[in-house]
């Protein structure tokens, strides 16, 4: 990259940080997608910034009048207060001509892409947003003569400092690029209906001539005041390397059980049936951290916010509660209104802003309908598994199954790429439902590998003898003992 390219800002920083510092200065960028992707309210955001640090901004409306601009920016409690509006009528004089025969002529289309530069050069703008380029498409004869025009629109901005945003609703019949030969930057906004909740957006750069930037997907999501965009995860770019704890259950024998505390960085599963004390094993675990003085981060997907704190309030300290309290981060997702890149996002926060060096996500099960259109869950996970490993933070994967292990399947698969397995399960005993717990696998050191009581009292967690519990070929207790 040279070293004369400027960059300036869109106003999102999350956007600036995919394209490595924001758009190139002065130069001409396509932003292109459906209706309802969000265009608009990209462009907008971007004057407003630009107005926020005293940069000239004008708004060329070829299809939505001023009036629907401003009831756009109201909706989202803005003011386009200092950033000039014009409208242009893409058939300039002859818009009310009652002629519906011929087809508009070269003249047209010339006459129009004038008027925009002049408009342009008379402003003396620093941010320009021109919307929408599906107007300026309709007057040419062939995608030749459209792109031939494009370009001169854009040699002749060229002689000012305007950064122009081009918006286009990639409404025709058969998808053509000439648009995105021309400009110099193109940004792709997609929507993505689920079968059930909120709409995903999504984002990708597709070029940006003369300058770096971030690659593949990253979704988004356009709030009341505001549009975030949650860049995709690169582990390889996080790292911290001061001392990080190691972490006990500060319960003996489950400590003996697992040959030690959970080494600083690693990924443990837990394994088994609903109902069998996971989440309990997982706050044990929490616990023993923020009495440490470690901050902990818990997203739950199915437990109520409410019932899982009072479970880990109830069990500590009375003297330190509140203190031990602030430490415990509880965030409860709500798969069907949110994306994975959200989800992932809200981990880094939590690491990153609050400096948690234990993270727990219960249960895998509920994020695996977050990201089942991407068929993509190894993938994410053994990014965010790396990321937290980078960063010395201990995570715990909570996983619900039935039957027996199977790696070949999600979300067992996931234990593949964790550290640490840990399995409990009911067995039956004198006509008796018990649990038992076990430990499957241990990278970083030896365990125990006997089967064991598993109790949940009033006094916190016990794991009491050995069990006479077969144990199948996939190395999971039988509920038929």
């Amino acid at each position: 990259m040279h070293a004369d390219i400027e960059r300036i800002q869109t106003g999102i920083p999350e956007l600036d940080a995919v394209l490595r510092g924001g758009l190139i200065r002065q130069r001409v960028h396509l932003i292109e997608g459906r209706p309802g992707t969000g265009k608009t309210t990209l462009g907008l955001r971007y004057l407003i910034y630009g107005r926020s640090v005293g940069d000239r901004c004008l708004y060329l409306t070829l299809s939505e009048s001023r009036e629907e601009l401003l009831a756009a920016a109201i909706s989202h409690g803005w003011s386009l207060e200092g950033i000039d509006i014009e409208e242009i009528s893409p058939m300039g004089e002859n818009a009310a001509s009652p002629q519906t025969i011929l087809l508009p002529t070269d003249s047209e289309l010339s006459a129009l892409v004038d008027t925009i530069a002049d408009r342009i050069i008379a402003s003396e703008a620093d941010r320009v947003v021109i919307d929408s380029m599906v107007e300026v498409r309709l007057l040419a004869r062939d995608s030749a003569h459209y792109r031939r025009q494009i370009i001169d629109l854009r040699q002749r901005l060229a002689a000012t400092h305007a950064t122009v945003m081009l918006l286009d609703d990639l409404t025709s019949d058969g998808r053509e690029f000439e648009l995105q030969s021309a400009v110099h930057g193109v940004l792709t906004l997609e929507q993505l209906e689920r079968s059930f909740g909120a709409t995903r957006r999504r984002l990708r750069v597709v070029k940006l001539r003369g300058g770096d930037f971030q690659s593949g997907w990253h979704d988004y999501a356009i709030k009341k005041n505001e549009i975030l965009v949650f860049p995709s995860l690169i582990a390889q770019e996080h790292h911290r390397d001061d001392a990080a704890p190691d972490m006990l259950s500060t319960v003996d024998s489950l400590d003996r059980l697992l040959g030690g505390p959970l080494v600083a960085g690693s990924s443990t599963m837990l394994l088994g049936p609903s109902g069998v004390g996971k989440s309990t094993l997982a706050l044990q675990y929490a616990l023993a951290a923020v009495r440490g003085g470690q901050h902990v981060g818990y997203f739950t997907f199915d437990e109520s916010e409410t019932t899982l704190r009072s479970r880990m309030v109830g069990h500590m300290n009375e003297d330190h509660a509140s203190g031990e309290e602030r430490l415990f981060h509880l965030r409860r997702i709500n798969p069907s209104r949110i994306s994975p890149g959200e989800f992932i996002w809200n981990v880094r926060r939590i690491v990153e802003d609050v400096g948690a060096r234990l993270i727990i996500i219960d249960c895998i099960n509920s994020y695996l309908d977050v990201i089942r259109e991407e068929k993509s869950l190894l993938l994410q996970m053994n990014e965010l598994f790396s990321y937290l490993s980078n960063m010395r933070v201990t995570s715990i994967i909570i996983g619900a199954h039935s039957a027996r292990l199977d790696t070949s399947k999600e979300p067992d698969a996931l234990s593949i790429i964790t550290d640490n397995i840990i399995s409990l399960r009911y067995y039956e005993h004198d006509n008796v439902v018990c649990k038992a717990i076990c430990a499957l696998k241990r990278r970083q050191g030896r365990h125990e590998h006997e089967v064991r009581e598993f109790r949940l009292t009033d006094a916190g967690i016990e794991i009491g003898a050995k069990v006479g519990v077969p144990i199948d070929e996939s190395g999971v207790a039988s509920l038929e003992a």
